[in-house]
């Protein structure tokens, strides 16, 4: 290089110097503007379609929230970005979708409705891709990276029913002693049957039957036939949205209102139900001696699920079908946000640490559930709080919570 170059590059030098360091702003702004890709697998159609058509739209609504207030602060306001997909239900195509989200469109982690039979399919995938994978719904969770946030089948549904069954009996004199099992023929259905028939044998109860609900009967005739025959005080179990309309429109149809049924979720607690049978069922067989066991209620006097629930009507796809369905939904979309701002990241290892590690405690603007615990993670992977609630339908349509007694707005009442 002759020295006239030399010293032209020298020149050069600092004007060099302040262009970098003007462009350093640019990239720390590109670095801010980035995205963080979510799967969205619910059930919009087939059997289970009810819960996706209520999570769903309450999950996007608070995403959107989060878009809006700023993003995801840890991550220098990251916007998180839905990326969705429908499992119609099935297992499989479950299965097909989370495969197709994590290694297609490279999420960094998946949400959905996901209830037990999907869950069970999306886990070994969620565990091959190392890809951390959150249940609103499902009794269990299975695999390193997946995450419920529905109740267990025993320490969550069979322990909150017996023990409401005992708490009515003692408080309330309801005097229920025999007891048939009325459950849905599948996975759930069955795990929640088994302990079911544990705890209440330890419990002193008298189980007289079993009537077992195949999922894609409409009429449940026969079902409700035989449990008349079996002379129960009390039915227990775990009911899909579509079985428990049918075991309604037969009670209904029958003038069998002398058996307790106490039984969930959806299939007892589901706005959608009213919808399905008519004003004159539902007010018939919806509000006399039945029970349902549910994760959340709009009857809560929680304010910040009060405050939720009246932004969800607000809206035009909720309009006023809110059940506990859209609050799981919504509950998933302040976790989510949660983990996020807990890993800093959309490494999918450090987000499956975060959501090891978060908790949202009792009291808490995000916590939509009625939970002392609050919200957070066991080593099981499902709530360390699986307490639900227990829920009375009223003539308005309307619910009142009767158990547990911190939260309860009414106490149960029997109606022959």
């Amino acid at each position: 290089m002759t020295v006239l170059g030399h010293l032209r590059c020298v020149r050069l030098l600092p004007a060099l110097a302040a262009i970098a360091l003007m462009l350093l702003p640019v990239a720390g702004k590109a670095e801010d503007a980035k995205t963080v890709r979510i799967g969205v697998l619910d059930s919009m159609t087939g059997v289970f379609s009810d819960f996706g058509q209520q999570g769903r739209p309450a999950f996007q609504y608070v995403i959107d929230k989060v878009n809006k207030d700023g993003g995801i602060k840890s991550m220098g306001g990251a916007k998180i970005e839905l990326v969705l997909a429908d499992s119609a239900s099935q297992a499989g195509r479950a299965a097909t979708e989370a495969r197709r989200l994590i290694t297609q469109e490279n999420v960094s982690l998946v949400v959905g409705v996901l209830l037990t039979p999907e869950m069970l399919a999306v886990s070994p995938i969620a565990d091959e891709f190392k890809t951390p994978v959150l249940s609103h719904s499902a009794a269990g969770a299975r695999g390193d990276y997946m995450f419920s946030m529905g109740l267990p089948y025993d320490r969550g549904y069979a322990k909150t029913m017996v023990e409401f069954v005992q708490e009515l009996n003692k408080s309330h004199k309801f005097n229920l002693k025999n007891v048939a099992l009325v459950y849905s023929n599948y996975e759930a259905g069955q795990q929640v049957n088994k302990a079911l028939q544990r705890r209440l044998t330890e419990a002193g109860f008298n189980i007289v039957g079993e009537v077992p609900l195949e999922l894609q009967s409409d009429d449940q005739t026969a079902a409700m036939l035989r449990l008349k025959s079996l002379n129960a005080d009390v039915a227990l179990g775990q009911v899909s949205p579509r079985n428990g309309t049918g075991l309604f429109r037969a009670r209904y149809s029958l003038g069998f209102f002398d058996t307790v049924l106490i039984g969930g979720t959806a299939g007892y607690t589901d706005p959608v139900l009213w919808k399905d049978l008519g004003d004159k069922i539902g007010q018939a067989a919806l509000t006399r001696n039945l029970f349902g066991f549910a994760f959340s209620s709009t009857a809560s006097r929680t304010p910040s699920v009060q405050k939720l629930t009246e932004e969800l009507r607000a809206t035009a796809k909720q309009g006023h079908d809110i059940g506990q369905s859209a609050i799981q939904g919504a509950q998933a979309a302040r976790l989510i946000q949660r983990v996020l701002e807990l890993a800093g990241s959309t490494d999918r290892d450090k987000i499956k640490a975060a959501f090891e590690q978060v908790k949202i405690p009792s009291g808490d603007a995000d916590l939509y559930l009625d939970r002392v615990g609050g919200l957070s993670f066991g080593p099981d992977h499902m709530p360390n709080d699986s307490t639900g609630v227990m829920i009375q339908w009223k003539a308005d349509k309307s619910q009142d919570i009767v158990y547990p007694a911190q939260y309860a707005t009414a106490p149960p009442s029997a109606k022959k």
